[in-house]
């Protein structure tokens, strides 16, 4: 930002702290207001909507301005963090009424979209993760960082799944030793540095260790990906303490890209938040719960043992209401005590914040009492308590304490006597002064002493000039007047200072105390933190069980002979939206005669639903929940994939085939035996014969290649050949009943194939107006007859109308291409082979 010449002291103060803060949005704290100047206030009163004025508006000059008040900026920081910004917040440093000349100021933080910690600018149930990738070669290491709760994950990835990583971590902010774009999410590029040893004594010191051993760290590539962060964090001026990285491996979880954590809406829906997974299972009572349980649902347990142990739990709390009962209570009493022990660290937590970590922690006794009762189930889950931090809160902090933290009201009557003494003074000073006076009074025997006041001399006694002789000689003269004599004493001075000076005296030393007690508590982090993590498991696992009992769900076996046999399953969202009884089926897959089922039927007819709930099925059971079937028996898994619907990527410049084609592609190199495949639709972006060769040869590759249990919902029924003559794969179909000319989806998907695609009624079922709904009947009654089509234009058109047809499949009969056509042993061909036949078929029908 430029700055302009002969401008005021206080504007060439705000271009020089702006030079510094070039790509942030700069609060410059002007009494009641922060102001901003320039492009900032162009930008901000755009984004905020507030009015745009200017500075000089009589000079060559002028300045655009727009400002917020002080005391209320949080709702406007928020929307600039939305919109991707940073700010950067500018105090005054010194008090205005004890300064000549221009008020010191400086940038007390930072924030941004990644780094804001208030519990107001973060959403109790998201992470808010800062991506750090560092470059090398053809790796990308990834430090994933949520200031807001200390959590880091550490993670290699390969150049080319960049994108669905950031976007699987849900990141706020990326900080890149790379040029990247990656879709709406704000990019920060910094230079990694060019000495190891400082990148690795940077993070050694962070975390108070002397080797990189000591955090399990053996890949150079994470210590630069971490000195990057904290680089960033200490430019920001953010205090944190990071938890010890934990490095993720696929191996570890069921692993769920991002387009098929969106095709099964587990944690957020184009219908609104209630249409997720997340939301039916999320019973749980904290914010840490909520969290917890959001990120085992998009990367589910991989572990037998773990599984089952989760499981355990849940069925004992099932079988113990009583017990869940009383845990959800205790559980329903605890604030965000991991958001509260980052505000600790960062030294931004308020006295409100010391009343919800009591709160919290009051109710640890009993909830750990209880589940070490059990300790054969809950024996990992060993709470602390954290008593003494409870009594000091107990002790000095107002139950209701101001929100204001350096204007007194914090500290409780009886805490500190120094604080007592001055709030007494300050609430009772005129009685102090009259207890002296009567004192006084009778000391000297004077009744007509008194004393006064004015803002010249302060406090003092006053006295005729006839007793002004019988004052002690501990009274100081100090001031005579035509008819009385004016003097102070000792106490009368001390008592006058600590009166005039009570109110700013009490309100620096609450603050300095509340700081003594504040930097105990976040003395505790780690203990916080780690108590935190045990409530957040134990709160999903009791979310679990709350949402088993009241949706009847029954515990699914884990095993590991790569079966999957599910009977009577449902749909756990469908099931809770609907009106009407859920209809539910079974899933029988397995590695040998079933791993492939060719499912077809009617739009409409509950085929996505179907294909939908053995996916969430399996995720819920690899989560360590009870599932919505009458029994489910589930292996362990590698990865679910999906291929469902329409969609294009119009800022890439991606047709909607294309998107099909890469997701596709995506999963035929990267499934493997153990994955599960959804897939709905595919070729239909494209001709029916380019679409039917591509459908048939990705389903036979699977069945052939790769091995993964599949369930194939198509449109094609060319495709059910697969299913009658492919080792591995078998027909299915979704049952309809016709009755007295209407149809009637039964909903339940039985061995089959379908013989119609009833496509003409569900248009009517749409609204399509019935003048359409006729002449549609009426088409394809002929085409089922074979008519040709040019007779059905001259029978049933109007000829101002036959322009608009579009002739579909014509040939005459003595056509070459018809002979070429007949003479095709269809049972000898591959998918590749009929896809060159009807490309040089084309060619031909064209000449």
């Amino acid at each position: 930002m430029q700055k302009p010449k002969n401008v005021t002291p206080a504007m060439a103060q705000f271009y020089d702290i702006k030079e510094q803060y070039p790509d942030s949005i700069l609060f410059f704290r002007m009494g009641d207001f922060y102001e901003m100047f320039g492009d900032d206030a162009l930008t901000a009163s755009k984004i905020l909507g507030i009015a745009l004025t200017c500075r000089n508006k009589s000079s060559e000059n002028q300045i655009p301005l727009c400002g917020i008040p002080y005391h209320s900026y949080m709702p406007y920081l928020i929307k600039l963090l939305k919109a991707g910004k940073k700010v950067a917040i500018c105090e005054q440093l010194e008090d205005p009424k004890l300064v000549k000349g221009v008020v010191k100021r400086g940038v007390t933080r930072v924030v941004t979209p990644a780094t804001a910690i208030d519990d107001e600018a973060v959403v109790a149930f998201d992470n808010n993760f800062l991506i750090s990738l560092y470059a090398e070669l053809d790796k990308i290491y990834m430090a994933a960082v949520d200031v807001t709760t200390g959590e880091t994950y550490l993670k290699t990835i390969p150049v080319d799944t960049l994108e669905e990583n950031t976007h699987s971590m849900e990141a706020k902010e990326i900080i890149a030793n790379i040029d990247v774009d990656i879709n709406n999410i704000p990019v920060t590029i910094r230079n990694s540095g060019k000495h190891y040893n400082t990148a690795l004594n940077r993070v050694l010191s962070h975390y108070s260790v002397t080797s990189e051993k000591a955090l399990f760290i053996e890949d150079k590539g994470y210590i630069w990906a971490l000195a990057m962060v904290l680089d960033y964090l200490d430019d920001l001026i953010l205090t944190t303490k990071l938890m010890l990285p934990v490095t993720l491996n696929d191996a570890d979880n069921l692993i769920i890209d991002s387009v098929a954590s969106s095709t099964l809406e587990l944690t957020t829906s184009d219908y609104g938040k209630d249409n997720t997974l997340f939301f039916i299972l999320n019973q749980t009572s904290t914010p840490m719960g909520a969290r917890f349980l959001k990120n085992t649902i998009t990367r589910p347990l991989r572990n037998t043992a773990q599984i089952n142990t989760r499981l355990d739990i849940v069925e004992y709390f099932i079988n113990n209401p009583s017990f869940l009962s009383t845990v959800n209570g205790l559980l329903s009493n605890i604030f965000d005590i991991e958001r509260i022990t980052s505000r600790l660290i960062s030294g931004r937590a308020t006295p409100k914040d010391l009343i919800w970590l009591k709160l919290s922690i009051k109710n640890i006794p009993e909830l750990d009492a209880m589940l070490q009762s059990v300790p054969d189930i809950f024996a990992k889950y060993k709470l602390d308590a954290q008593e003494k931090l409870y009594f000091l809160i107990e002790k000095s902090i107002n139950d209701e304490p101001p929100a204001a933290i350096k204007e007194g009201g914090i500290i409780k009557s009886g805490y500190n006597s120094h604080v007592d003494e001055l709030r007494d003074i300050k609430h009772n000073g005129k009685s102090l002064i009259l207890e002296i006076e009567e004192r006084e009074r009778k000391a000297t025997g004077i009744s007509q002493l008194k004393i006064g006041y004015n803002k010249v001399f302060g406090y003092y006694f006053e006295v005729s000039r006839i007793n002004a002789a019988k004052m002690p000689a501990y009274f100081e003269r100090k001031q005579t007047l035509a008819n009385s004599e004016r003097f102070i004493t000792d106490e009368l001075r001390e008592l006058e200072n600590k009166i005039l000076n009570a109110e700013e005296k009490l309100a620096d030393i609450e603050y300095s105390i509340f700081q003594d007690i504040r930097k105990y508590a976040s003395s505790q982090a780690d203990n916080l933190r780690q108590l935190a993590k045990l409530i957040a498991e134990i709160d999903t696992i009791a979310a679990f069980a709350n949402i088993s009992i009241k949706n009847n769900y029954s515990r699914p076996k884990i095993l590991e002979n790569g079966i999957i046999n599910i009977k009577e399953g449902r749909h756990p969202v469908v099931e809770n939206k609907s009106k009407d009884a859920f209809v539910p089926n079974d899933f029988y897959l397995d590695n040998d005669e079933n791993r492939l089922l060719i499912i077809t039927g009617p739009n409409m007819s509950g085929k996505s639903t179907y294909l939908r709930s053995s996916a969430l099925i399996a995720i819920m059971a690899h989560c360590g929940c009870f599932v919505p079937a009458d029994m489910a028996e589930i292996p362990l898994l590698d990865r679910i994939f999906t291929r469902v619907g329409a969609s294009d990527n119009l800022s890439r410049g991606e047709s909607t085939f294309m998107v099909e084609m890469v997701e596709t592609a995506n999963i035929l190199k990267n499934a493997t035996k153990n994955s599960l495949i959804i897939l709905d639709e595919i070729g239909r972006g494209t001709s029916t014969f380019d679409g039917i060769s591509i459908a048939w040869a990705v389903a036979e590759y699977i069945l052939n290649n790769i091995g993964a249990k599949t369930l194939f919902a198509t449109h094609y029924f060319e495709l059910t050949e697969i299913g009658e003559k492919g080792k591995g794969a078998q027909n299915y179909t979704v049952s309809v009943e016709e009755w007295d000319n209407e149809v009637i989806f039964l909903r339940k998907v039985i061995k089959g194939t379908a013989d119609k695609s009833y496509g003409i009624y569900v248009g009517k079922m749409a609204g399509l107006p019935e003048s359409v709904i006729k002449r549609a009947n009426e088409v394809l009654s002929d085409l089922e007859n074979h008519e040709d089509i040019s007779l059905m234009q001259e029978k049933k058109l109007p000829k101002q109308k036959q322009r608009f047809v579009q002739p579909i499949l014509v040939f005459d009969n003595s056509h070459p291409v018809i002979d070429e056509l007949k003479s095709i042993d269809i049972d000898n061909i591959t998918p590749i082979q009929a896809i060159q036949i009807l490309t040089d078929l084309k060619k031909k029908a064209a000449l």
